[in-house]
């Protein structure tokens, strides 16, 4: 199976870009600069 590199900027919008994915996109955000409690990202505009 062959995976794609999320740091390529296509990739990126496929996954994430679509606002069926906002929650995804919002998880992967959060998780990725290690944001908690009050600073979590809430919403994004898609």
């Amino acid at each position: 199976m062959k995976f794609v590199d999320i740091k390529n900027d296509i990739a990126f919008r496929k996954i994430f870009g679509n606002e069926n994915r906002k929650e995804i996109l919002i998880s992967f955000l959060n998780a990725v600069l290690l944001l908690e409690n009050d600073k979590k990202i809430i919403s994004v505009i898609c």
